[in-house]
């Protein structure tokens, strides 16, 4: 009788660990229809097949009752050497209606968007539900992952959506807003976007087909609409072969390009070099060239090791604690370029204006009959003005939305008036996050400053003949470095950084161009 009760007590363990096991292998309610759960992406980039493929829209716009149709064809084709590549065809009747450069703008921050949704998943697969059936359709609800949507598609983060499978196939996606948003000019009450699938006869998985955008909200405080329907015509693979559809419709269309205009942004560029490689595999990456314009203020202390005049030792007669401090307005031009995609160098040229406080301690004179002189001695600030020249490289790199980054900087400062020469370099090591929902980049790490160590001058030219001497100096090379970087646009970026240690602190704003 125990052996039994052993028996039936195993046999009820491995019940209840196959039920288990059962249940967590068709957790996910997609997987368990025979759909891979990452189409859901394409309700938010259709750009996201590994096929060409050529579409055309329709859009019937009203502004406060007053209609205005739009027709073009869009061009997607993932083949091209730099990666992606999306272009407009505009009716040639109907080009005078846009801004050509709105329109380059548009695509080469849509192209850029991209390359980054390649890469996730922007679902929360924890949000996948099953609804039950709804028309003879199983449908599925789920919703968006919040820190995998960019802050250029944020108002996904406000969807939800419902996918629609029927005898095992897939027909359609769906989404719609819960809460009203801003887009585009337009606050948008009412969002509903639809796509359908097809499924190509010679390859397994779905191909977006149809494409259906329902907005309604108001522009300019008064009411608007905008209904969007796009079809796809056709589908090419890397060998240019159309790909034939289960239901031989869309199979190939054949356009007179004679009556239309495409739009396209250039990225065949040759730097960065391995930059397509890197858009391949799903980086967005700065545009290759900028122009900054860099100001910076720094206050430094130095402290006075030793001092030599006409070649004459005196700094016995000096205390530890002489120092000059002195305050730099700094402003650069920086040129740079990205040469890899993990490496840009770059050229600085600007100058400088310092106020510099002088304080002497000396030490006093004693004999047998006593001690004289000594103290301290503070002097006028005084003025000087620099020529600043100099080189950079920073290396960078990072793995989702965490980064790293090293800057070097080689600076020469010519100080005509004392006809002294500093070189200067600065390392400054950072890691960061980017806060994709506001756009904004922060940065913590450290500065390295390899501050002179002695100071040559000569005043002959100040109206003191033939003073001329060495001052060594001494000062905390190491400082706490944060920083902020937030991406106006795709060629406008700005940001701040700011440092703090023992010998110098320094704050610096720089305003870049990239094209």
């Amino acid at each position: 009788m125990k052996k039994n009760k052993n028996l039936i007590t195993i046999a009820l363990l491995l019940l209840l660990q196959t039920t288990v096991f059962a249940k967590l292998f068709n957790t996910d309610p997609l997987i368990s229809r025979g759909v891979d759960p990452h189409v859901i992406n394409l309700i938010v980039t259709p750009f996201n097949q590994d096929v060409g493929y050529k579409m055309v829209t329709n859009v019937d716009e009203s502004i406060n009752g007053v209609h205005t149709k739009h027709t073009f064809n869009l061009l997607y084709d993932p083949f091209k050497s730099y990666g992606i590549d999306i272009r407009l065809q505009i009716p040639k009747n109907q080009v005078s209606q846009y801004d050509e450069s709105d329109m380059k703008e548009d695509l080469d921050r849509l192209m850029g968007v991209q390359s980054y949704l390649q890469s996730e998943r922007l679902y929360d697969q924890n949000s996948l539900k099953y609804l039950g059936k709804r028309d003879g359709y199983d449908v599925i609800y789920f919703t968006f992952k919040e820190d995998a949507i960019p802050r250029e598609l944020k108002y996904y983060k406000n969807f939800e959506g419902t996918v629609y499978v029927k005898d095992g196939v897939l027909e359609k996606i769906e989404v719609v807003n819960t809460k009203p948003f801003y887009m585009e000019g337009v606050d948008v009450q009412k969002y509903k976007k639809v796509i359908y699938f097809q499924k190509p006869v010679a390859n397994e998985g779905y191909l977006v087909s149809k494409s259906d955008i329902n907005i309604k909200g108001t522009k300019q405080d008064v009411p608007y609409t905008s209904v969007l329907h796009g079809e796809v015509t056709y589908y090419w693979n890397e060998s240019k072969d159309i790909i034939t559809l289960e239901n031989g419709l869309n199979t190939t269309h054949t356009v007179n390009d004679q009556a239309y205009k495409t739009i396209f942004v250039e990225l065949d560029r040759t730097l960065p070099l391995l930059g397509q490689d890197a858009r391949k595999e799903g980086y967005d990456l700065p545009k290759a060239f900028g122009i900054s314009l860099i100001s910076m203020v720094q206050q430094t202390r130095f402290y006075m090791t030793s001092f030599v005049v006409d070649g004459v030792d005196i700094s016995d007669k000096f205390d530890e604690n002489s120092k000059y401090e002195n305050v730099t307005m700094v402003s650069m031009l920086q040129f740079d370029t990205w040469i890899l995609p993990f490496l840009n160098l770059s050229l600085f040229l600007g100058g400088t204006d310092t106020s510099t406080d002088l304080t002497l301690d000396t030490n006093p004179i004693c004999t047998v009959v006593g001690c004289v002189g000594g103290g301290e001695k503070t002097f006028e600030p005084f003025n000087t003005n620099s020529l600043l020249y100099g080189v950079g490289a920073t290396l960078g790199g990072g793995v989702g939305n965490y980064f790293t980054t090293i800057n070097f900087q080689y600076i020469t400062a010519y100080t005509k008036s004392a006809d002294v020469q500093t070189e200067v370099t600065v390392i400054t090591p950072l890691v960061g996050y980017y806060f994709q929902d506001y756009g904004v980049r922060v940065m913590v790490g450290g500065m390295y400053e390899d501050l002179k160590e002695y100071l040559d001058f000569d005043l002959t030219e100040a109206g003191a003949p033939n003073l001329k001497g060495r001052v060594g100096l001494t000062a905390e090379k190491w400082a706490g470095t944060f920083g902020v970087n937030y991406d106006f646009t795709r060629h406008w970026v700005g940001n701040v950084v700011l440092a703090y240690g023992k010998d110098f602190q320094n704050a610096s704003i720089v305003a870049n161009y990239r094209w």
